[in-house]
């Protein structure tokens, strides 16, 4: 590359004597010679050098949205609209040399002409190194703690509420290193509504005591689990529960039915597991460890007569254990919000609390990690061993006796 010196600009004549002392012949060449100079009056430092996979290339087609997100203490993430990459810098043993409008190939060759044309190419930047792309699992350890701090506790605390503290989804978007869809996969675990413009995670609290209320209208009214009737069900309760709270709440514990009213407009049904679910965990935060039989009866009195506990809907919440101790099972609270983020941790601490795992039992506690091929199956054949023990099979520990 040359000096950008107007005294050393190369000419016609120079670069046939260049030729000459190379021992090549102009014949041998197209007709363009395109000489480099650094551009010293016009440096470039707003541009980096970026490695992209064809997911990243087909985004870009497309014009959909690429962006860096987190904060300044934060390292760099890449995020498109499905997929969050970790950046980092790399080396290049070579320079790379960016240059606009540089001719290549049958672009020099201009036909049969008898002189040579010098043309005078400007370097925009020279790079010395890239950034190169690796996909990853976002992190969003941290959304629960952001979004809890400013919890939905009812229209009388609203007023203690942090304005600061507040999270709008533009807001969410910028602080949390993940794409949009892994964003919104990660919201959807949480119960959260949208008040004035902004995501707030509603309480356990209301919650819990929201969904009593519907559930004690539903069992006052006699319908049958597919007949609930929303508008019916939301002005009886209207002065108890805010109306964004209630639809976010019902919308969670309830599905489309097939039946319709009579004027055919829809009528919905209650989720037996989950609404099971929730009373279990109610009694489970009351009690962390309770005798089974005691445990069992207490949550079937606290249901609609339409809906029955079954033992299944306690996976991912608690565990069944047998105390050797006072030799009776029981009902553990082991709730899996509670366990580590991270696979082998998560695992090792519940072969801990139970050596043994039917698929069933432990599908809930790793169910986040599962990823394209990688099914609950696959991850239990490479993290944990399978034991067989009367027709039923069990995984445990890898390490484990």
């Amino acid at each position: 590359m040359e000096s950008a010196d107007k005294w050393n600009v190369r000419t016609k004549e120079n670069v046939s004597e260049i030729l000459e002392l190379a021992a090549i012949k102009e014949s041998d060449l197209n007709a363009v010679t395109q000489c480099l100079y650094p551009m010293q009056d016009h440096q470039i430092d707003d541009l980096i050098l970026l490695e992209v996979d064809e997911h990243i290339l087909g985004a870009l087609s497309e014009g959909d949205a690429i962006s860096f997100r987190g904060n300044k203490h934060d390292n760099a993430a890449l995020c498109t609209q499905t997929r969050t990459y970790e950046i980092r810098e790399a080396e290049i043993s070579n320079s790379w040399l960016l240059v606009p409008n540089l001719k290549l190939g049958k672009a020099t060759g201009v036909g049969k002409v008898t002189e040579r044309t010098v043309e005078k190419c400007n370097v925009k930047k020279i790079f010395n190194s890239y950034y190169e792309v690796k996909e990853t699992k976002p992190d969003l350890s941290s959304l629960s703690t952001l979004l809890d701090s400013s919890s939905f506790n009812g229209l009388e605390y609203e007023s203690t509420i942090d304005q600061n503290a507040l999270y709008s989804w533009e807001r969410l978007q910028n602080e949390l290193q993940a794409s949009d869809y892994e964003l919104k996969q990660a919201l959807s675990d949480f119960l959260i509504a949208d008040l004035d413009g902004y995501l707030r995670l509603i309480s356990f609290d209301i919650e819990a005591r929201s969904l009593n209320f519907m559930l004690d209208y539903f069992g006052e009214q006699s319908w049958e689990l597919d007949e609930v009737d929303k508008e019916s069900t939301y002005e009886c309760l209207k002065e108890l529960i805010h109306e964004p709270v209630f639809d976010i709440i019902f919308k969670r514990y309830t599905e489309l039915s097939t039946k319709t009213k009579d004027d055919g407009s829809p009528l919905y049904m209650y989720n037996e597991k989950k609404c099971c679910a929730m009373i279990a965990k109610v009694l489970l935060a009351a009690s962390p460890v309770t005798e089974y039989k005691e445990f069992m009866e207490t949550w079937s009195i606290g249901i609609p007569e339409k809906m029955q506990v079954k033992k299944e809907y306690l996976y991912g919440l608690a565990l069944v254990t047998y105390n050797t101790s006072k030799m009776q099972k029981e009902i553990v609270s082991c709730p899996e919000a509670d366990l580590p983020n991270n696979i082998h941790d998560r695992l090792n601490e519940l072969f801990q609390i139970k050596a043994k795992w039917t698929v069933e039992e432990i599908t809930p506690y790793i169910m986040r990690f599962t990823k394209g091929a990688m099914n609950v199956n696959a991850l239990l054949t490479k993290y944990a061993r399978c034991s067989t023990k009367n027709g039923i099979k069990y995984y445990g520990s890898k390490h484990g006796k």
